[in-house]
C-alpha cells in the first residue's frame, strides 16, 4: 500500500482548509502552501507534496466522473498547474 499524503496527515481543519483553497481557482498552489505553513506556524507541507495531492485528487475526480470532459475550470486549473511549475524550473 502507499504511503499517506502529508495533506491528508495535516489535522482536520488545516485539511479542509487546504481543500477549500484548492476549489478557489484564483489561489495557486504556492500561496496555498504558504498559507498552510503560517496557520501551522512551520513548514508542515512542501510544494511538492501539495502537488502530489492536487495529482491524486484530480485523478479521483476524473475515475467518478468517468469519460466526461472535463469542465472549463479544470482546464485552466490544470493549465495554471502547467504554468506554475514551468516558471518554478525556469527560477532554478
Amino acid at each position: 500500500m502507499g504511503q499517506v499524503s502529508l495533506v491528508n496527515k495535516l489535522p482536520k481543519n488545516l485539511h479542509d482548509k487546504v481543500v477549500e483553497m484548492l476549489d478557489d481557482p484564483a489561489m495557486t498552489q504556492v500561496e496555498i502552501m504558504t498559507a498552510i505553513n503560517a496557520e501551522a506556524g512551520e513548514d508542515i507541507i512542501s510544494r511538492s507534496s501539495l502537488n502530489r495531492f492536487v495529482l491524486k485528487r484530480e485523478k479521483i475526480k476524473g475515475a467518478k466522473r468517468g469519460q466526461e470532459a472535463p469542465t472549463a475550470e479544470e482546464c485552466l486549473a490544470r493549465i495554471s498547474m502547467a504554468l506554475e511549475r514551468i516558471a518554478f524550473s525556469l527560477e532554478k
